[in-house]
């Protein structure tokens, strides 16, 4: 599953928490998405390291 295809299902989820468990979407979705920024930045190679560090 590419990083792209996981962040989309990110979204999915965290709208799915908000709906069942109350809050905001945004909140879930901020600690969903810190474990998806590590394994960015732990794929990228070492060249493009702080490029994909900055992007995510």
């Amino acid at each position: 599953m590419s990083f792209r295809e996981k962040a989309k299902l990110n979204v999915c989820i965290a709208k799915d928490l908000a709906d069942n468990f109350g809050g905001k979407k945004v909140d879930y979705l901020k600690m969903l998405n810190q474990k998806l920024r590590a394994q960015i930045i732990a794929n990228s190679s070492l060249n493009y390291r702080s490029y994909y560090a900055k992007a995510a």
